[in-house]
């Protein structure tokens, strides 16, 4: 399932916000095809490449690069008390096909407990989702239980493309950092049809870009990154079955890696499981229902907070919207002087919603803070920086990088998480278009599933566009190019072929990942359901629930039997 939408998919969707999440594909002729029909064919095919250098390959763990460590201060207390070491692992760029493309070099990092199991074979590999999100950061800042870190290591790593996991060569898959940023601060909810265009003609742009200047974009896919947690388990735990602990998008990983390879399969966790339903409506629906009750409950909070009724409340919430469509909303990362504000930057009103998006994955009380100090600024002040800070954070941005009286002014630092989690979505599953009377079945049901929802990501003008998708996209490099393999135009379905138990998990009050998807995952895979009376995305890879803890320590040591439970919420 798509993740985090990004901001360019928002300026060029419209105002409908089923459109948006579904990600609907363009469908424009592109060049790109080989003067040899057979030469194509040879290069990219079915046939499997010959692993055996690959799984061969000498791997031994060393001394971190000290550019992979996070900065003093920011690791946890677990990373203080654990020796922590680094390698990397060679995968291939494809594993279908001789076309020539340089390996993947994948970085790992081990975290092993000071005097906790002596020369350890196995570990528990852990990713935090995204698409894009980083595998060594994430095993720095994690507070692993102490009964389960002093037997099992654990360890993190970059997916192919992300972090510091590039291509052998040095190489990176990035697009441009300047037009990734502007993007921000175009039309996310057109008024017309004139003003999507130029929507659209800035996006066009982005993609021109990227795809002239990264030709291997395409190796991204969950399917690759399966196979690469393939080579990666019997090169570092060689004889040792996976253990793995996939949170949000990780959760697509496992799924992939349990279907593809079942005698490899050890304990695997789905931490807030993304969908396995293969009716795209029906999955984004319950999306919109779960978004619809998160927003709600913000507004209710901040009601609360401010002293005054919920429609009051919610009057503030589209009063600033506005401000920021007709940009009259400042804040410190644009890089256009306010003319009403000459000390400020123009912002925008994709980084109001889009900075309410990104408190779904924050713990709720702070999310609550947050969207009150953010309200408050945004209606009384028309500072927006709360909300920039936010939206520029979810997609990989030092959001702190920002800061400058001009684009010239700004030292952009940023991540390729935007383009790795659209890429990768992309490669996994692109969606047919709808048709327009899908399209208005579907904004129909829209705003009536989440009216609030729908009013804050709509123009107040009421325009909508129904019709053909507009402008470029991944999908329609892919299709255009020969040496490129055509996106699945069906969803992938997991199964588990091993019999292995495995082990769900999935807050009941969530909407990032609605709990209905781990219900659904645990069914499909005949597995227990941890369900957490909590509306915390990823609860157990937060580790800091005594009853999820317990059920961890148990399941990945064999100490007791791991039947269906439910947690409180701490």
């Amino acid at each position: 399932m798509p993740h985090h939408g990004g901001h360019l998919a928002v300026i060029r969707t419209l105002a409908t916000v089923g459109i948006v999440a579904l990600g609907l594909s363009a469908c424009t002729a592109l060049g790109g095809s080989s003067d040899s029909a057979a030469e194509d064919a040879a290069a990219f095919s079915d046939v499997p490449r010959d692993l055996t250098d690959y799984l061969s390959q000498e791997f031994a763990w060393g001394a971190c690069d000290p550019e992979w460590l996070s900065d003093e201060g920011d690791g946890s207390d677990v990373l203080a008390q654990s020796l922590v070491e680094c390698g990397t692992v060679l995968v291939p760029a494809t594993y279908l096909g001789v076309q020539d493309i340089p390996d993947f070099s994948i970085a790992v990092m081990r975290v092993t407990r000071l005097g906790g199991s002596p020369e350890p074979t196995t570990a528990i590999f852990i990713n935090p989702g995204g698409p894009g999100g980083s595998g060594i950061e994430q095993v720095q800042y994690s507070e692993f239980p102490e009964a389960l870190h002093s037997e099992i290591p654990f360890v993190g790593f970059d997916p192919r493309g992300v972090g510091f996991s590039d291509f052998a060569d040095g190489s990176e898959i990035e697009c441009s950092d300047v037009l990734d940023y502007t993007s921000y601060f175009g039309e996310s909810s057109p008024a017309n049809e004139a003003e999507l265009d130029a929507g659209v003609e800035q996006s066009d742009l982005y993609y021109e870009e990227c795809t002239a200047n990264n030709p291997y974009w395409w190796t991204l896919s969950t399917d690759n990154v399966a196979r690469d947690l393939e080579i990666m388990r019997q090169v570092i735990t060689p004889g040792e079955p996976l253990n793995f602990l996939g949170s949000s998008y990780g959760t697509t990983i496992a799924g992939r890696y349990v279907s593809l390879f079942p005698e490899g399969v050890g304990k695997i966790v789905f931490d807030s499981p993304t969908t396995v339903d293969d009716d795209r409506i029906a999955s984004a629906l319950i999306g919109y229902e779960a978004d619809e009750v998160k927003l709600r409950g913000f507004v209710e909070g901040y009601a609360l907070y401010a002293d005054i009724t919920f429609d009051e409340a919610w009057d503030r919430v589209l009063t600033v919207r506005q401000r920021a469509d007709d940009d009259l909303l400042v804040g410190y990362a644009g890089f256009e002087p306010s003319p009403v504000e000459p000390t400020a930057m123009i912002s925008s009103e994709a980084l109001f919603t889009r900075g309410i998006g990104t408190l779904n994955y924050y713990p709720p009380d702070l999310a609550q803070e947050l969207f009150n100090t953010g309200m408050d600024d945004a209606y009384m002040s028309n500072w927006n920086g709360t909300f920039e800070w936010l939206g520029f954070s979810l997609d990989g941005y030092d959001p702190d990088s920002l800061a400058g009286p001009s684009l010239e002014a700004k030292n952009i630092v940023r991540s390729n998480e935007y383009e790795i989690r659209v890429i990768v979505n992309t490669m996994d599953y692109a969606t047919d278009p709808l048709t327009e009377e899908e399209q208005r079945e579907l904004s129909t049901k829209a705003r009536k599933i989440a009216p609030l929802l729908s009013a804050l990501y709509s123009d107040a003008s009421g325009y909508e566009y129904f019709g053909p998708p507009k402008g470029l996209d991944w999908e329609s490099y892919a299709t255009a190019d020969p040496l490129i393999p055509d996106p699945p135009t069906t969803p992938f379905i997991p199964s588990n072929p091993s019999g292995k138990q495995l082990l769900i998990v999935g807050s009941i009050n969530e909407s990032v990942t609605p709990y209905s998807f781990a219900k659904d995952t645990a069914v499909l895979l005949g597995a227990p359901l941890v369900s957490v009376d909590s509306s915390q995305h990823a609860p157990a890879a937060g580790y800091d629930n005594e009853c999820v803890n317990a059920v961890l320590l148990a399941y990945f040591l064999d100490t007791a039997e791991v039947v269906d439970v439910t947690c409180p919420e701490t």
